[in-house]
This record gives C-alpha cells, structure tokens and sequence, in this order.
C-alpha cells in the first residue's frame, strides 16, 4: 500500500482511505477499495482524481464495495513524464485493473473523461456491468466542442507548452472555471484537487488529457459506434448546468441514445457535480442503485 506520509500534502481527514497499488505494466496505479457488498467503481477525468468521489465513497461503502483508481499520472498514482496518458491507455490500464480485482455485477459512475476510459471497459465487458451513473462527460468525438478545441489549441501551441510545464498553469486556472462557484469551495480542498500536479513533471499526464479532446477522436467514435453494447443498460445522468463545456446539447445526446435512463440536473452546479452537490448526488445514488433490479444469472455473464 502507498504510504501517506509520501504524500504530505494529503488531508487524511478528508480522505482517510486505505489505498492500494496495483502494476498496470506501464507503472504503479494507486485506488481505493473499501466497503463490501455489491461493488461500485469510480472513474475520475481530468483535471482531478479519486478526491473527487471521497463523499460518495463513504456515503456507499456501508453497504457496497467502492473502488476509485487513480490514472497514471494522476492522484497518488505514479507519474513519469515520458509515459503515454492518452485516455486509449488509461482505458487499457483501467480494464486491466477491473480483470485483475475479477469484478462482476457493476455500478460503473463516470465523471468527465473517466467516461470514455470506464466505459470503454463496459463496451468491452457488458456483462460484468449492471448499470451506469454519468456526470458531465461525453464518449463521442468532440471536434464540433468550440471551447474544448480553443482549449486543447492553447495548451499545445508550443509557447503555451512551456508556460505549461514550467509554471501550475493548467490546473491553477482551468479547475476554478469548471465550478459554478469556487467561492463555495474552502481553499484547502481546491488545494487538494491541485497539490498532485505541483510539479511541471507531474502535469505531464493532464496535458494530453487535453491534447486528447483534440487528438482521440478517432477513438472516441470507435467507442461511440460501438455504444449499442451498453445502451440497454440502466443509466443515471446526474448533470451540472453550469459546465461551459459540457452542456445541455451533451446530456441530450445522452439522453437520445439511452433509453433507459433517469436524468437529474443540478442548475446552480458546475462540472464538478461529486463535490459541489455531495449531498444530493449521494443521495440520487443511493435511491438508484436501491431500486436496481435483481439480474438474471444469463444478465450477468
């Protein structure tokens, strides 16, 4: 298991679990396992970590079996800065994981780009995933996103580059924007959410994140072409109206294309939906997966 005291920055009060470490072949992933019961895995995007989830996971773990991995270059996992953090990798890295821990039976919940990277392991496996929660997130190519290639123009013009790896660019001032407030959230926990990417070499992995609304979409269609593996799935849409990326026209796509869904939208709410709307967003959880009805045992192979 990583040792806290590896990380001083950590608030382990705020974040008191138990992590993991588990060997992707490309390097050491860091997650969360706790609880029992029928399990719940957790898939964070960018810019942010397995933080995010810390409320809905003990929220859930009396009664399920929470997991929450950090990415390759993320959270407390390891960071190089000559790895590929593409999302296709992460998508590998992640299924991997989800092979090794032999999970069955579940509730997959996807937060921006953890949604193409989870849900290609539900693609791939739609028998060992019973249902789906999505917040703000897409899994279709994003080159009509006005905003989402301004953003991945910028970063990758080559004077941005280096304002980028020398300085805590990125993070320090894209993480604010994706809040509909950041004045409703304390300094110390907007500090969690940056304290992983201090070094220019730990931010290696967030720049082609972004790199990669640009640069996977290719991947991003092959996903999309192939959504009809999942789309019978019960699906919950918990979506924040303030997200400038993000928007209505994403959730209606959601929305077109899984029928068999429930939507709850949050108005006064940004990107970050698990942390500026814990309470409710565990409580729309809970009452979804209280109502998830018994599967067959052909549902689950």
């Amino acid at each position: 298991m990583p040792i806290h005291s590896d990380f001083p920055w950590l608030n382990i009060v705020q974040y008191p679990f138990a992590t993991r470490e588990f060997d992707t072949g490309d390097g050491w992933m860091s997650y969360v396992d706790h609880g029992q019961g029928r399990p719940v895995v957790f898939v964070h995007g960018s810019p942010t970590w397995s933080y995010a989830f810390r409320h809905l996971i003990r929220g859930l773990c009396p009664w399920h079996r929470c997991i929450a991995p950090d990415h390759l270059g993320f959270g407390l996992s390891e960071k190089r800065p000559d790895m590929d953090y593409r999302p296709e990798k992460q998508a590998d890295r992640f299924e991997k994981l989800m092979l090794h821990l032999n999970l069955r039976d579940i509730t997959l919940v996807v937060h921006d780009q953890g949604a193409p990277i989870g849900l290609n392991f539900a693609i791939n496996y739609p028998g060992r995933v019973r249902e789906l929660v999505v917040f703000n997130s897409w899994l279709w190519p994003q080159h009509d996103n006005r905003i989402a290639m301004r953003l991945a123009t910028l970063v990758g013009h080559p004077i941005n580059r280096l304002y980028y790896r020398m300085l805590n660019a990125t993070p320090g001032f894209i993480m604010p924007a994706l809040f509909a407030d950041r004045h409703r959230i304390p300094k110390a926990t907007q500090m969690q959410y940056l304290e992983p990417f201090r070094g220019f070499d730990e931010r290696e992995g967030l720049y082609q994140m972004i790199q990669a609304l640009r640069k996977s979409g290719t991947w991003y269609q092959t996903l999309w072409d192939r959504r009809e593996a999942i789309q019978h799935k019960r699906t919950l849409f918990l979506w924040g109206l303030k997200d400038p990326m993000f928007t209505m026209d994403h959730l209606a796509m959601w929305e077109s294309e899984f029928k068999y869904s429930e939507t709850v939208q949050f108005p006064n709410v940004g990107r970050f939906v698990p942390e500026e709307a814990a309470k409710t967003a565990l409580s729309e959880i809970r009452w979804f997966l209280l109502r998830s009805p018994t599967l067959t045992h052909t549902e689950l192979v």
